[in-house]
């Protein structure tokens, strides 16, 4: 008897959540409540609930109770659709995006952005490991567009820097890096910082245009 009656207030709550009666609470009411409404024992209403827990209809959470799934937010919707964004597809991104960003630079940076660009440069430079030169390349780049004084392309190039920790790339990366490339890395990266202090919009764009050309090249071996 106590399993039949389970199940028949396991379809009641199925119907409830359904209709989006508990929708505005965000969660159902507790067992003990629900034991009362349906006149039944706790553990027989546990039965229930833990029925629609295995299904993902509701969660549980210590301390909070019995929950319905959250929708996400705009910006979690966001980040989930760049999860699995091919390498290739991140490249052509930065290749229209970084050279002009490069050239707003060269205007806008303060010279304390031009110091902390210059810091990446070296500590990139000094780098003889590929996941600790990664990690300056890519706050080299980063600073770059915070030197832009353009909140959006920070936010931008954020988002770029997370794809750029996906698995895909950094395997790619790591294929393609060694001690020549390295190198041109940073004579590439000095060529840009060369622009960027001598406030040359026109040769900071190619210069950070003629860098990506030859991270495509490495990465995917074409030019």
């Amino acid at each position: 008897m106590p399993k039949r009656v389970a199940v028949e207030i396991e379809r009641s709550l199925r119907e409830r959540l359904a209709s989006g009666e508990w929708a505005s609470a965000g969660g159902l009411p507790s067992e003990r409540e629900l034991a009362a409404r349906y006149g039944v024992a706790r553990n027989t209403v546990r039965k229930a609930v833990e029925a629609l827990v295995r299904e993902g209809k509701v969660s549980r959470q210590v301390g909070r109770g019995t929950l319905l799934p959250r929708e996400p937010s705009p910006m979690e919707q966001l980040l989930r659709s760049v999860t699995g964004i091919s390498p290739a597809d991140l490249m052509a991104v930065r290749r229209m995006l970084e050279p002009e960003a490069a050239a707003l630079a060269a205007s806008q940076a303060t010279r304390a952005h031009l110091e902390a660009i210059a810091e990446a440069h070296r500590l990139g430079c000094e780098s003889r490991e590929a996941a600790r030169f990664e990690q300056w390349d890519t706050e080299f780049h980063e600073r770059i567009f915070a030197a832009t004084r353009n909140e959006l392309l920070l936010g931008i190039e954020r988002l770029l820097s997370m794809i750029r920790h996906q698995n895909a790339w950094i395997d790619l990366k790591r294929e393609s890096f060694g001690e020549e490339q390295r190198r041109r890395y940073c004579d590439s990266h000095e060529q840009i910082l060369k622009a960027l202090r001598g406030r040359d919009a026109v040769e900071a764009e190619r210069a950070m245009r003629l860098h990506l050309e030859e991270t495509e090249a490495a990465l995917f071996g074409r030019r």
